[in-house]
């Protein structure tokens, strides 16, 4: 079961550092309706910063003096995680069946959370010696509060108008069973097509509008473990679990106006205003064992085998600003840019100009 929880982490998999890979199936495997809260209360400020971050390196420069060019470059956003979505509040949760076994201790990590920090849920019900029937530990943080998001991308310049593509091959990511790949298309027109004066200024102003999807799918391989009961279940969690699959999707749509100004030839800075929403979609399909307190409250556990338990998905939005600079030279570039905005952060772009 702990290969979910890589799974779910598979953009921080990307990254240079490691995370610690902890243990989340169970969460579903406590009750479905719970544990669909407490996996999304842990993993939103992932799919926040995988929507935002696909958005944050976006800017193109537009050159008057050369109307056809193919460049190719690597992208990197560095999405920064606000402090108060690295834990979450298990009471603000409303859960039915489950409650902090400590009352004191009732703050979890998010995915990006303290990997230390984990509380002990337990079920409301008792058996007859008045234990709890369920027991389990939420799962630790990747302790970390930023979300390095690399990415390919191509661009290429007509008059007035750059056209940009973004994409990741879809491969399967090393040290996991999760394959991934991503789709992005903008397209940046500079308004001096239209205003004369501007064309002759070396001020520049453009709007954009860009699409970007990222995909991904995996084999799991949850089997009956993980939960702890002082009773013998009833009931039967026979499988078999050899069908069982994650399917994820986001999507993230970047609408933005640029000012730049051009220095000298080789050295130019900008700045935007923009409109980020997207999307996640998470799906946990096939056959799992789950175990759930007897509603018939007899003090007794029920077993039993659920398909395709979980199907998240939620919606995001967000208004940015943009600050950046860039220095082009004959064949090379380097663009930098800070988003100021919640899931605000840097961008990257290093590039090889083809033509």
């Amino acid at each position: 079961m702990k290969k979910i929880t890589l799974l779910l982490l598979f953009i921080v998999a990307l990254s240079v550092k490691g995370q610690e890979v902890v243990n989340t199936g169970k969460l579903i495997q406590a009750g479905l309706e719970d544990g669909s809260k407490l996996v999304n209360a842990y993993i939103t400020p992932l799919n926040k910063a995988i929507v935002y971050g696909l958005s944050d390196v976006s800017y193109t420069k537009i050159s008057k003096e050369q109307t056809h060019r193919l460049s190719l470059s690597v992208k990197l956003a560095a999405v920064s995680i606000p402090n108060e979505d690295l834990s979450f509040d298990v009471y603000d949760l409303n859960l039915q069946n489950l409650e902090p076994k400590d009352p004191d201790k009732h703050i979890s990590p998010t995915v990006f959370g303290d990997s230390l920090a984990v509380i002990t849920l337990v079920s409301k019900q008792k058996d007859l010696l008045g234990r709890p029937l369920i027991e389990f530990d939420t799962p630790g943080g990747g302790q970390s509060s930023s979300l390095p998001l690399p990415y390919l991308s191509a661009s290429y310049s007509m008059d007035y108008t750059n056209l940009n593509v973004d994409f990741i091959p879809y491969f399967t990511i090393p040290s996991s069973d999760l394959s991934i790949g991503l789709i992005g298309v903008a397209v940046q027109q500079d308004l001096g097509m239209f205003i004369e004066s501007l064309d002759e200024s070396p001020f520049g102003v453009s709007v954009q509008t860009g699409f970007s999807y990222l995909f991904g799918d995996a084999d799991l391989h949850v089997e009956p473990d993980g939960i702890y009961s002082p009773v013998t279940p009833t009931g039967e969690t026979t499988g078999p679990y050899d069908n069982q699959k994650l399917n994820i999707g986001y999507t993230s749509l970047n609408l933005g106006a640029y000012v730049d100004y051009d220095i000298n030839e080789k050295f130019s800075v900008f700045a935007g205003a923009g409109y980020n929403l997207g999307g996640s979609n998470i799906e946990i399909n096939g056959t799992y064992p789950v175990y759930t307190a007897d509603p018939s409250g007899t003090g007794s556990v029920v077993a039993e085998d659920v398909d395709d338990p979980l199907d998240l998905s939620d919606s995001f939005s967000r208004s940015k600003l943009d600050i950046g600079a860039r220095a082009d030279f004959e064949r090379f570039f380097i663009q930098v840019n800070y988003n100021m905005a919640t899931y605000g952060g840097f961008g990257l772009n290093l590039g090889y100009k083809m033509l």
